[in-house]
């Protein structure tokens, strides 16, 4: 006999709510095509190329329309994870059979797993900037300086800009000469409120050591809509373990990203 309070559909939701609590980089992507996933999906994004912005003079007072392609993109939910773990009855019954801690530690370590996936997948998505070592917090400045040009540069829109610092990056952007300022976080979730370092240069920066790389000073900086990212907590069940007094609990995550727009993606790591 599984747990007699167990309900799979308000374990899932508890679950999937730490996950998006806790997590950095899922926060900061477009989750608009995000619907049912499930293993082995797809989801065809369709984009339209630039449209021409042509005169419309006196003289004539004429126009006459262009056509517009349109290209795919294949976004595949092809990542499986999965948390499978043993609930003593002792340890249940002294924690008055609250399944809250449990639901935590899953969804933390399934948002730890997603960050790494989508800033893995972002600071591999373009041209990778490095140079030597830096160590001032104006050499910091100078790299998101930098990471903005690039970005204005690809006609990259100003809004919804972000950017990810590892802690070495951070360290040298907490000084008072790196110009870093203030940010109201107070309506996002708290993962993001506590990652949240403030604003420079029109990026909200935020720390997490999930970068690809955390002994040297790397930032990774995008435009929101340029990474797509779906995701889906699924067949969460309960079992009753077979050689212990103990409740059994798995499921299965399933997601999938794209850098959907490379050319607003700029990343910087040193050498």
């Amino acid at each position: 006999m599984a747990l007699t309070n167990f309900i799979p559909t308000i374990w899932s939701s508890q679950m999937y709510l730490d996950f998006r609590e806790t997590a950095v980089a899922a926060g900061l992507v477009n989750r608009e095509y995000e619907g049912e996933a499930s293993s082995g999906n797809k989801v065809t994004i369709n984009s339209a190329t630039s449209v021409a912005i042509t005169d419309y003079k006196a003289a004539s007072r004429t126009t006459s329309a262009a056509g517009v392609a349109s290209t795919k993109q294949d976004l595949l939910i092809d990542q499986e994870k999965s948390f499978d773990f043993l609930i003593d009855d002792i340890d249940r019954a002294q924690a008055a059979g609250s399944l809250e801690s449990y639901t935590l530690s899953a969804g933390q370590g399934l948002a730890e797993d997603a960050d790494k996936f989508i800033l893995a997948l972002a600071s591999g998505a373009n041209a990778h900037q490095t140079a030597t070592t830096i160590t001032t917090g104006d050499a910091a400045f100078n790299i998101i300086r930098d990471l903005r040009k690039s970005l204005n540069k690809a006609n990259v829109p100003l809004l919804n800009r972000v950017a990810v610092v590892n802690s070495e990056f951070e360290a040298l952007l907490l000084e008072a000469a790196s110009k870093i300022t203030n940010v109201d976080k107070s309506g996002s979730p708290s993962g993001l409120r506590e990652a949240s370092i403030g604003r420079l240069l029109g990026f909200d920066l935020f720390v997490s050591d999930n970068l690809p790389v955390t002994a040297k000073p790397q930032i990774v900086s995008w435009y929101k809509p340029a990474v797509a990212y779906v995701s889906q907590i699924s067949n969460v069940e309960a079992l009753r373990a077979d050689n212990s007094f103990s409740d059994r609990l798995r499921g299965l995550h399933v997601y999938g990203g794209k850098a959907v727009r490379p050319t607003g993606i700029a990343a910087w790591t040193s050498i």
